[in-house]
């Protein structure tokens, strides 16, 4: 039960050193107020009034019942250190914590970094929001928000303060707007596969009839492909991390099996028996940021070419887009041809982001949807997690073989429809000219 003392007589009404009378201080603080926190230890505030100490033993008391309470004290912990904790904790990959350590020691620590948890009000997070947002891009400030957010989460989780003023009300959340992005149809992916390299040309058919990533299309291998079955199983990625190359699980850290087109089928076997796989090993990034033993496998593209230096290594995709994709988009005119910098080096200029590779597995995504495929297949092929979604379709959306079938015909009769394997005609005749 909450109570209160007089700090300047004792229970014999006698006067304490805290008395003035006895040198102490007058205007100090005359009354405790005296509680029992939830974990059954008395705790004790001084106040300046007999009535302010009694209605704040009884608020504390009160708080605690109802699982709401926070010590005095608990706030003082310095922003800086709860935020480190905050990211030393978060499970993310290597590059992605690299990234969140760089936004809080440029961005986030200068303003909050000193302060303590507790002191930090809503208008303040607004306020430095706003600063950022004049010179900072949408996606940093992201970054930034996710982390002072997640920090005031943690704090509230052990009891430093009651709310989270990143998610007051007067705070919006920064949110880059989502511009529509227009789907390719069938005819632009085949002009870009088409111009590509005879030894390349089969990278954006497995992007288009698989809708993969660009560096788990580069991560292939011989071994990953079930013909028989119809299958494809997505095991690795190249990714670079530090200036190091690697092979390292599929983004999620999830292998996942996707569909495997008649069409595509054809593609792959005639570029395996053209450039027959060899055996190729990189260091394994494992989902902690360590690097692990060598991973083998029999990659189905490496780059061709008379330079010793790359010639039989992995693609890596900085380089692709420069010297295979960039040049099939010129050549398909959907970007200007290259010019001549200052140096007297050819660059490809213009080109908008959704000229990526990535508009591949878009193409990928909107034909199975397209085709009814049901959005539980489509996240399961394209490899989106589901956490988050709605009971129905984490729970109840099942994945079975007639999935795969149905998306299987849905990319065979969409992109391979009457299409050759190998280019032929005209369009090989000018490439090889070029």
């Amino acid at each position: 039960m909450a109570r209160v003392r007089d700090l300047w007589y004792d229970k014999g009404r006698r006067k304490t050193g805290r008395h003035p009378d006895n040198g102490g201080n007058k205007t100090a603080k005359r009354w405790l107020a005296i509680w029992i926190t939830p974990d059954g230890n008395e705790a004790s505030r001084a106040l300046a009034t007999q009535d302010a100490a009694k209605k704040y033993g009884a608020k504390m008391e009160a708080d605690a019942e109802r699982g709401e309470y926070i010590a005095p004290h608990a706030g003082r912990e310095l922003f800086g250190d709860l935020a480190r904790k905050h990211l030393r904790l978060r499970a993310v990959g290597r590059a992605s914590q690299r990234r969140y350590e760089s936004a809080f020691r440029v961005h986030i620590e200068p303003v909050f970094g000193a302060r303590t948890v507790g002191s930090i009000r809503p208008s303040e997070v607004l306020e430095w929001l706003r600063e950022l947002g004049k010179t900072r891009s949408v996606a940093i400030q992201e970054v930034c928000y996710l982390i002072v957010s997640g920090t005031f989460d943690l704090a509230v989780a052990d009891g430093l303060r009651r709310d989270n003023p990143a998610k007051s009300p007067i705070v919006p959340k920064p949110r880059a707007e989502q511009a529509e992005r227009e789907a390719w149809n069938r005819a632009r992916v085949w002009q870009v596969i088409d111009e590509h390299p005879d030894e390349y040309r089969a990278i954006p058919a497995c992007a288009a009839g698989l809708g993969l990533r660009q560096g788990c299309v580069f991560g292939l291998a011989a071994e990953d492909f079930d013909f028989d079955a119809g299958k494809v199983h997505i095991r690795r990625q190249v990714v670079s991390d530090g200036g190091l190359k690697a092979f390292k699980a599929p983004k999620g850290g999830k292998e996942r099996t996707v569909p495997l087109p008649r069409g595509l089928a054809a593609i792959v076997q005639a570029h395996i028996q053209a450039y027959p796989p060899q055996p190729y090993a990189l260091p394994w990034l494992g989902e902690d940021g360590e690097f692990g033993d060598p991973h083998a496998c029999h990659p189905l593209f490496r780059w061709h070419g008379d330079d010793p230096r790359t010639h039989g290594k992995h693609i890596v995709s900085s380089s692709y887009d420069q010297a295979v994709w960039k040049p099939a988009l010129s050549r398909a005119g959907i970007i200007p041809p290259p010019v001549k910098d200052k140096r007297g080096i050819h660059r490809y200029r213009g080109g908008a982001r959704t000229d990526g590779m990535h508009a591949l597995r878009h193409f990928y995504s909107t034909t199975l949807l397209d085709s009814g495929v049901s959005l539980a297949g489509v996240m399961e092929f394209m490899g989106h997690s589901r956490k988050g979604k709605v009971v129905t379709l984490s729970v109840y959306g099942h994945v079975t073989d007639e999935t795969f079938e149905q998306a299987r015909q849905a990319v065979d009769s969409v992109l391979f429809r009457l299409r050759p394997v190998a280019a032929a005609g005209t369009v090989a005749e000018l490439r090889r000219a070029r």
